[in-house]
């Protein structure tokens, strides 16, 4: 099948298959931009007919689509004569670890995890293209070489007088070539002869080939040259061949009968190619189909076979296997701050420490990103596998030195054991990723061991991400709002905006459950920008109907206030329901700006500039340094509902709350109370200067047809 001309300078041609239109022209500008030729399919249909039409050298698809999903197109792809040998990368969610088994199963190279990083993409596309091409031409140039060896065989063969005829082409060919007489004694070499062997015509006339002898060593194999002289007046195989210098080289001897005219046999001849080179780039290619590579550790598949090995010993000596899955706790940090290639050298000097922390015998591996593992045996007390987690979680962030410089990285582990958790790595894994994501969420740099409990827990999450994925377009969302009242008025003044989301499959799922995971996998972003506009357009339309202006707070997420195009985002929203800036106020929580305080003031400052309030929520749970607190451009601080309860029994909760209080006002910011759900709280908290409050004192977070009515009647408590 004829291709299609591409761009002369293109760095190939790259077929993407995914059915998001933004993810589409993301991944087809990013390849593009780096010198690729893209092509695009939206869906799993259109996609086999654009690959069968002309194969692509790599096909980035995407695991769910509508119709025929990821996993069908590969595997329709995989029996397609034209696609079979087309390496397939799968885009797929990060720890969609099932998904990432049946893909290997099927035949895909790799897996790319959403949300993209562009130099990951880049990289693995890089990686996968080179070794492509680099397999195909290996084979071709194998073919080709193949196919002259037996023309020339066979040209040679013809007499010995159209040898002496051909004496061009035999002093011209790169390839050694000897000739004997029929006792096997050399009479004559070409050029070549002597820069592969270093052994020139004067120095092996009348000798045997003997002299080469590494490439005669073994009698089998000379038996078997001299069997097929007799029988096919040929031969052709591998040997090693010995250099004048004594370094030995592989190579490809082809030896032929040469007979005269009469058939009476006159010569030997025998044509030597150097498979130096080529046996490199061979040897090159079976290690990265078993290896990492960016870092030399064994990858999956050679993790399967030393995992299958360590089984069976562990079954002969009464012992178990352990499965490790390592994750760097926040390593994107490093590679923005540093950049990529500094990235990669902190993952290679990560797989150096790994290895150099556990057993000679023990397996490290990577299977791309910052995640890496380690396949262990132990006996059932796991006195040794504890003491490895240890010894990395306590070494780690004291033995990271990239180009002269300390960095600072912890890692989170999650274990599974053979056979209480499962009998095959893909069981072990699963089940380790599983006891990792609890390792990171119990504060991180540390290792937890897998449980039953957990693996439930796990699939709940997953089935509450799964129904999150889409709840926008469902209209399952809704926002409540909160009413905020002056302590000295009793009038209401605001109200925050507070998500509720009911699911037909899960029921009303509660924030605390479901906002994490959005914050986890990436989705928080859109479900922020949609509770803003929401907020923005119904304030609209409270104004509209006569309802008077009205502050509404909303929420904004670490990862929504560490986005640039936060700020544009909510100065748009203003501008498209035309309120003015004061009507709006965010809540950032003390975690947020103190993740990051320099970044957070400048931040906050273009905020301040369009005109929205800010307050700092969960004020006094963290570890806030004043000294950035009085630089922060902040309107109000919120006293936690944890002080709120106990403040009128409490004396500790108390006197945190009258320092808030008093901080706040000095800092020129008011203070307000949330949680409020008593008349004795509320007098405490008017007594002692708190300037408003909210809680269920005075209503619950409603719907907006029912803070409607509140507005109207603007209640006093």
């Amino acid at each position: 099948m004829l291709r299609e001309t591409i761009p002369e300078h293109s760095k190939g041609e790259i077929l993407i298959v995914e059915d998001t239109p933004a993810s589409l022209k993301l991944l087809s500008d990013l390849l593009s931009e780096a010198g690729y030729y893209v092509r695009q399919a939206p869906n799993g249909e259109l996609a086999l007919w654009t690959a069968s039409s002309r194969p692509p050298e790599l096909i980035l698809l995407d695991v769910r689509m509508p119709g025929i999903d990821g996993f069908e197109v590969c595997r329709r792809m995989k029996a397609h004569p034209l696609l079979k040998d087309v390496p397939v990368i799968f885009l797929s969610a990060q720890y969609e670890t099932d998904d990432k088994v049946r893909g290997f199963q099927i035949g895909a190279v790799d897996f790319i995890a959403k949300p993209f990083q562009a130099e990951e993409i880049l990289a693995r596309t890089d990686a996968h293209v080179r070794l492509a091409r680099a397999q195909r031409a290996l084979a071709d140039e194998r073919a080709t070489l193949e196919q002259r060896v037996v023309e020339r065989t066979a040209e040679l063969a013809r007499n010995a007088e159209s040898l002496r005829l051909a004496g061009q082409v035999f002093d011209a060919t790169l390839d050694a070539i000897f000739v004997t007489d029929t006792e096997g004694n050399i009479v004559t070499v070409n050029p070549a002869f002597t820069h592969v062997t270093g052994y020139t015509l004067a120095e092996v006339l009348g000798k045997p080939p003997g002299i080469l002898r590494d490439g005669f060593q073994d009698k089998g194999m000379y038996s078997a040259l001299m069997k097929g002289l007799a029988a096919n007046g040929r031969w052709s195989g591998e040997v090693m061949n010995r250099h004048k210098e004594g370094a030995t080289h592989p190579g490809l001897l082809a030896v032929s009968s040469a007979f005269d005219d009469e058939g009476v046999l006159r010569n030997y001849v025998a044509v030597f190619t150097d498979l130096s080179e080529r046996k490199a780039e061979q040897h090159l290619i079976d290690f990265l189909s078993t290896h990492d590579a960016l870092t030399g550790l064994p990858n999956r598949t050679l993790a399967a076979q030393r995992f299958d090995q360590a089984y069976a010993s562990a079954r002969s000596d009464g012992q178990c296997v352990v499965v490790m899955c390592l994750d760097l706790d926040r390593f994107k940090n490093v590679n923005d701050a540093m950049g990529q290639p500094v990235g990669d050298r902190t993952l290679q000097a990560v797989a150096a420490f790994l290895a150099n922390h556990v057993g000679s015998h023990d397996t490290v591996t990577r299977h791309g990103g910052d995640e890496f593992q380690v396949i262990l045996q132990d006996d059932v007390n796991l006195e040794r596998s504890i003491a490895i987690a240890g010894r990395i979680l306590a070494g780690l962030p004291q033995s990271l030195v990239v180009d002269g410089q300390h960095v600072h990285l912890t890692a989170s582990i999650g274990i599974a054991i053979s056979p209480n958790d499962g009998d095959t790595l893909d069981e072990l894994m699963r089940n380790a990723d599983t006891a990792l994501v609890r390792a990171k969420e119990t504060g991180r740099d540390a290792y937890s061991f897998f449980t039953e409990s957990m693996d439930s827990e796990v699939r709940e999450k997953m089935a509450i991400l799964t129904q999150m994925r889409g709840a926008i377009e469902r209209g399952e969302f809704a926002v409540y709002y909160q009413p905020q009242v002056c302590l000295k008025t009793g009038a209401m003044v605001g109200a925050e905006a507070l998500l509720r989301w009911d699911n037909p499959a899960l029921g009303k799922v509660m924030p605390s459950r479901f906002i994490p995971l959005a914050e986890e996998f990436g989705l928080i972003n859109g479900i922020g920008e949609w509770v803003l506009d929401t907020v923005c357009g119904q304030v609209r339309q409270w104004q509209d109907a006569g309802l008077g202006a009205l502050k509404v707070a909303v929420n904004l997420s670490a990862r929504q206030f560490e986005q640039d195009a936060t700020v544009s985002l909510v100065q748009q929203a203003l501008a498209r329901y035309g309120i003015d800036a004061a009507c709006l106020g965010l809540e950032i929580t003390e975690g947020t700006v103190m993740n990051d305080p320099d970044r957070a003031v400048a931040t906050l400052g273009r905020l301040k500039q369009i005109g929205v309030l800010v307050s700092l929520d969960d004020f006094g749970t963290g570890y806030s340094s004043l000294g950035y607190l009085k630089r922060f451009p902040i309107d109000t601080l919120k006293i936690d509902k944890s002080f709120v309860d106990d403040v009128t029994d409490n004396s500790h909760d108390a006197a945190i709350a009258l320092s808030v209080i008093s901080l706040a006002h000095n800092l020129n910011m008011k203070v307000i109370a949330e949680g409020v759900e008593t008349a004795a709280q509320r007098d405490f908290l008017a007594a002692h200067g708190c300037d408003e409050m909210q809680g269920y004192l005075f209503s619950r977070p409603v719907p907006a047809e029912a803070f409607a009515a509140l507005l109207k009647r603007r209640g006093h408590i």
